[in-house]
């Protein structure tokens, strides 16, 4: 039982370890300290290219960070280049990190990767979701209440003008529905 107590103790103490030998970071463009990891959030000041930085957190496209005259606040994690923690030379000082900050201190790239067109060429429907999305259907006559429900009244919207080429299979589909 007593391996248990010195356990949690290690785990602790190397997350404090950690905080210890927070991430450094450098900012690769000018870029807003905001209050929040959101685009909307307010500003806390603004930032200049090459600001040393150290990452406390990570959460989704955004990274908690410190500034070097102690304002906190949240920026873009594609205009910050990480390299590594300061004083730590890997073992558990990496291990340490890991746990408090989510990060090795590796350099993360991000990227949307759209698809080919050989992959939408052989793309099959999934008619296994497709029936359990039905579960959540609703009739029209349940739609039409609710938006009454909800002081929603309809509105005729007209199609915006499609361009795409005369003569297609959009055009026509287009054209049966009124546009």
């Amino acid at each position: 039982m007593m391996k248990l107590p010195a356990l949690i103790l290690a785990v602790a103490a190397l997350a404090a370890a950690g905080n210890a030998l927070a991430e450094r970071g450098l900012l690769i463009r000018a870029a807003p300290l905001k209050q929040q990891p959101f685009l909307d959030a307010g500003t806390v000041a603004q930032l200049p290219a090459s600001s040393q930085v150290d990452v406390l957190k990570r959460k989704g496209a955004w990274m908690q960070v410190k500034t070097g005259d102690g304002r906190q606040g949240w920026v873009k994690l594609l205009n910050v280049r990480t390299g590594g923690a300061r004083g730590a030379g890997g073992g558990l000082g990496t291990l340490g990190q890991v746990l408090s900050t989510g990060s090795s201190g590796t350099t993360v790239t991000t990227g949307v990767k759209g698809l080919s067109a050989e992959q939408i060429e052989n793309a099959k429907p999934n008619y296994g979701e497709l029936e359990r999305l039905k579960q959540y259907r609703v009739s029209t006559q349940s739609a039409s209440s609710s938006a009454r429900g909800a002081g929603l009244k309809a509105e005729s919207v007209k199609y915006l003008p499609y361009s795409r080429g005369a003569g297609t299979q959009d055009d026509a589909q287009m054209q049966r529905r009124g546009g």
